[in-house]
């Protein structure tokens, strides 16, 4: 009996035109049904097999800042590790390298040509351009993922089995490096070899683009850097009129005065670009500028205000492009707080959720758990990160050697002392039979409550006083 993949193969699934196999690149016909923005992105930069583009060269300006956006996020989840880990009831243990081949694969590498570092930056880039990622699994015969191998979208379209209701991935290849790392330029693979991360849904088998969605967006950018491209490329020169209320005379000579005078009005026009030559203006003669400069219309503001747009669509603090205009000292640290809690957090969850579900048999999803390293990421707000060890320590929650371990930089236990904890001396800590654990400053451990006749904070404890007798 065939395989799901040779019935694939036979035609059993097609593409959109109904012509089994893969499609061609001279052929339009199911193209559209890769993720539209990426497919784009990708022809703009000369990456794409396909005839179809909505993306050009007046669209970089707003290409650019969308790809800064998308790189920032991408650099910071890029800076925290993904490490294993193991639930026992209530509580997590690190999985070391020799315990479980994902454990090993976390701590090495994920393919023989890339870093993790490398491979987290491509497929944040993927996913937050595009809103799909796709990272094809390499499985040994006993079933061990052995590589992660990150696909571009526009190389990549789901493909569903109109009999079985199968969902399998066609992978194309447009370059050499992409066929040494994949060893074919067209393959068809299950679903299960495939793991696809999705931002934005939508159908619930592709996210929406960013490309798709600011659309509107870049087309505003454009339009304004266009604006002040033509003004910077005609030297910042703006259009004049002259006007007299004096009228030539009708006839020949007026003729003749008319164009003699403006030729004059040109040459003396272009020498004031060219050399900057002062124009004499005589006979009742006025100059006036019949165009908008670019103060008067406003375009840099306009264009700020498009930034703030664009990293707005891209979930992205303005700050980290470095658009400093609406930003001030006092609020960076808020926006930075938002910014791990609001995009860092969520984005790093889903994309180990989708490595859990994956990488993982059912049964083992309860056991296992990849995580990245949630202080790295909360190392770029510094202010929080700072609030959350001060407030861990003072507070007894942690040890010495478990704050130190939660810092970004590796410290070693301490050799002597480090599995204690401070607790506040103010506060008295209580037992659930209502005995004092620890007694707070000068509080009697053994009473807690005020006594007959005593202060009652009973700080005091039982001392001798001295007593006047009035007669």
């Amino acid at each position: 009996m065939d395989s799901q993949l040779d019935l694939f193969a036979k035609g059993s699934v097609t593409d959109a035109a109904g012509v089994p196999g893969p499609l061609r690149a001279d052929s339009p016909a199911g193209w559209g049904e890769f993720d539209l923005g990426w497919h784009d992105v990708s022809d703009f930069l000369g990456l794409s097999v396909g005839s179809r583009s909505l993306l050009g060269t007046k669209d970089a300006v707003g290409l650019a800042l969308m790809i800064m956006c998308a790189d920032v996020k991408a650099r910071d989840i890029s800076k925290a590790e993904m490490l294993l880990w193991r639930r026992k009831g209530r509580s997590w243990t690190l999985v070391e390298a020799d315990k479980h081949p994902v454990a090993e694969l976390l701590m090495t590498r994920p393919n023989d040509v890339m870093s993790w570092p490398q491979f987290w930056r491509m497929v944040v880039l993927h996913l937050e351009l595009a809103q799909n990622a796709y990272v094809l699994k390499r499985i040994a015969t006993d079933g061990t993922v052995i590589e992660l191998i990150p696909i571009q979208p526009a190389r990549c379209r789901a493909r569903v089995n109109p009999n079985s209701g199968a969902v399998f991935y066609e992978i194309f290849t447009g370059t050499a490096y992409e066929q040494a790392v994949l060893g074919t330029s067209y393959q068809i693979v299950p679903a299960d070899q495939m793991i696809h991360l999705r931002g934005r849904m939508w159908d619930g088998l592709y996210g929406l683009s960013n490309f798709a969605l600011g659309s509107p967006i870049i087309d505003l950018v454009s339009a304004i850097a266009e604006f002040q491209r033509n003004i910077f490329r005609s030297d910042g020169k703006q259009p004049l009129v002259f006007e007299t209320d004096t009228a030539f005379p009708v006839g020949d000579a007026g003729d003749a005065a008319f164009q003699r005078l403006k030729r004059q009005l040109a040459t003396a026009t272009r020498k004031a670009g060219q050399t900057g030559e002062p124009i004499l203006l005589e006979a009742g003669l006025k100059a006036k500028v019949i165009a908008l400069n670019s103060k008067d219309a406003e375009s840099k503001d306009s264009f700020n205000q498009q930034i703030m747009r664009v990293c707005g669509l891209m979930n992205t603090p303005p700050h980290k492009v470095f658009a400093l205009e609406a930003v001030a000292y006092n609020n960076m640290a808020a926006m930075n707080r938002q910014y791990y809690s609001d995009v860092l957090h969520p984005l790093a969850h889903e994309i180990q959720e989708s490595f859990k579900l994956s990488l993982f048999e059912r049964k083992e999803w309860p056991v296992f758990g990849p995580q990245f390293d949630q202080m790295s990421l909360m190392a770029t707000d510094l202010d929080a990160l700072q609030k959350l060890v001060d407030m861990g320590m003072k507070d007894g929650l942690m040890t010495f050697d478990e704050g130190r371990e939660v810092l970004p930089f590796r410290l070693n236990p301490l050799a002597k002392g480090g599995d204690r904890r401070m607790v506040p001396v103010n506060m008295s800590l209580i037992g659930a039979d209502g005995e004092v654990v620890h007694a707070g400053t000068g509080q009697n451990p053994t009473n807690p409550g005020a006594g007959e006749g005593e202060s009652p904070d009973n700080n005091a404890g039982k001392v001798l006083r001295l007593v006047a007798d009035n007669p």
